[in-house]
């Protein structure tokens, strides 16, 4: 008997599982967005700079650039803290146990009162809906090393007219908060701009 003719059959492949429609709050895959200019210097001294770097409007929500610039005689390993590994801390000038709160945060709040922050709904499932009432802050691309940091952010949904308040603190680095207002309704007015190309895909379809 031939060896392979001797093994036991595979079983069937498992049924395709039915393609789920995205969640209200991912940001489009098939839409553009309209890009607005709100290039904006929030901190800046003579060792540390932080600044937005412009903003995309979609129809459910907007991305958000940050850019971070630090001095070469600082240690930056990653201001975030995503990855996990130990910091650097300039005032003790040693590595120290990664602490959240030393970590730079970025928060935004709308003018109804609702708030998120850089380092909460991280790991949002696919399946969940937030409750309308919520506001959902997630990293979505970007990167550095060094003393060069840019990270982009989805937030949703759009803002209510008003000012929307962009917090920022990084202990780390003596920066308690410092809070930045842009407008909600320019915004808003930008998404309307934004152009969606089809309907967008379902998950695994």
């Amino acid at each position: 008997m031939d060896f392979f003719e001797s093994l036991p059959e595979p079983p069937p492949p498992p049924e395709p599982r039915p393609a789920q429609p995205r969640p209200v709050w991912m940001k489009p895959v098939a839409a553009l967005p309209a890009v607005m200019a709100e290039n904006a210097v929030i901190i800046r001294d003579e060792r540390l700079a932080i600044s937005i770097g412009g903003l995309s409007a979609y129809p459910n929500g907007f991305e958000l650039s940050i850019h971070i610039r630090v001095r070469s005689d600082e240690n930056l390993i990653d201001p975030f803290g995503h990855r996990r590994r130990r910091d650097y801390v300039r005032n003790s000038g040693s590595n120290q146990v990664n602490d959240p709160e030393q970590n730079l945060r970025i928060g935004i709040l709308f003018a109804d009162g609702r708030r998120a922050a850089s380092n909460q709904n991280r790991h949002l499932p696919l399946d969940s809906e937030p409750n309308p009432d919520t506001l959902v802050m997630l990293p979505s691309h970007g990167g550095g090393s060094g003393t060069s940091w840019d990270m982009t952010h989805w937030i949703y949904p759009l803002p209510p007219p008003g000012p929307l308040t962009i917090v920022i603190s990084w202990l780390a680095q003596d920066v308690t908060e410092i809070r930045h207002e842009l407008d909600g309704s320019k915004i808003r007015a930008a998404a309307e701009q934004a152009i969606q190309l089809w309907p967008e895909p379902h998950l695994g379809g």
